[in-house]
C-alpha cells in the first residue's frame, strides 16, 4: 500500500511554546537596526519587511557564500539590507534597489545613521532599469528578491544570468500569502499566482540553478544556487 509522503506543511512542531523558545533565543536581534525598526513601526510598514529570524537567514547565506558583491531588489526602509551587509565579506558592497522615493529616503537615512554607507548603496528607480546598469558589474555573489511578485520571474532570470557559479539567489514571500492557487482567485490574485508559478519554474530549472529549495518560514523563503 502506498504511503503518503510528508510535505513541508505536514508537521505541527512550531507550536506556541516552540515559537516562544526561539523568540527568546533571538530576542537580542529585535533590537538590531533599531532605528529602522522604529521608523517602520511609526509608518506601519514593519509587517512588510523580514523578521529578525529571517534577517539571520539572510546574514547566514551571505556569509556561507562568501559574498562580496550583492544585489537586493526591494529595499523598503533598509532593514534586510542591514542584515545582508552584516554578512558581507570585508570590503563587500550591497546594491539595494527601490522605486518608492519615500522608502529610498528612509533607507538612505537609516544606512547613514548605522554607518553602513561604505557597504550599502541604495539605488532609486524601476528595478529592471537599475539591474541593466548593474549587469556591467556582474558577476554577483548573492541576489535577494523581495519585491512585487508580478516581476519576480524577470528578476530571477536576471539573477540566473548575472550570478557567478555557486552564487545564491533568495526570495521572500514565496508562498504568496497562501494565494498560489489559480482556482477561485480574483483577477489580481490570478496574475500574481501565475507570475510566482513562472518564478518557480525558472528556479527549479536545472539548466539555470544546480540546486533549489523552499524554506518554510512564515512567508516562505525560496533559495537557488547558480
Amino acid at each position: 500500500m502506498k504511503k503518503n509522503n510528508p510535505d513541508i506543511f505536514s508537521r505541527s512542531w512550531a507550536a506556541a511554546d516552540v515559537s516562544a523558545y526561539f523568540a527568546a533565543l533571538t530576542a537580542a536581534d529585535d533590537g538590531y537596526a533599531a532605528g529602522v525598526v522604529t521608523a517602520m513601526e511609526k509608518d506601519a510598514v514593519r509587517n512588510q519587511s523580514v523578521s529578525a529570524m529571517e534577517g539571520r537567514l539572510l546574514e547566514n547565506f551571505t556569509r556561507l557564500c562568501g559574498a562580496r558583491k550583492a544585489v537586493e531588489i526591494g529595499t523598503l526602509y533598509g532593514y534586510s539590507a542591514h542584515w545582508i551587509a552584516r554578512g558581507l565579506a570585508e570590503g563587500g558592497r550591497l546594491y539595494s534597489l527601490e522605486k518608492n522615493a519615500a522608502c529610498v529616503t528612509a533607507a538612505k537615512d537609516s544606512v547613514e545613521a548605522s554607518g553602513l554607507s561604505r557597504k550599502i548603496t541604495v539605488m532609486e528607480g524601476p528595478a529592471m532599469e537599475s539591474l541593466k546598469t548593474l549587469s556591467k558589474l556582474a558577476p554577483f555573489d548573492l541576489c535577494f528578491i523581495d519585491a512585487e511578485p508580478e516581476q519576480a520571474p524577470d528578476y530571477l532570470r536576471w539573477a540566473s544570468a548575472n550570478l557567478r557559479a555557486g552564487g545564491v539567489v533568495l526570495a521572500d514571500k514565496a508562498f504568496l500569502r497562501g494565494k498560489l492557487s489559480l482556482e477561485d482567485a480574483s483577477a489580481a490574485d490570478n496574475t500574481r499566482a501565475r507570475a510566482m508559478r513562472e518564478f518557480f519554474h525558472v528556479l527549479f530549472d536545472s539548466d539555470r540553478f544546480v540546486s533549489a529549495s523552499v524554506i518554510p518560514t512564515g512567508e516562505g523563503f525560496a533559495v537557488g544556487i547558480k
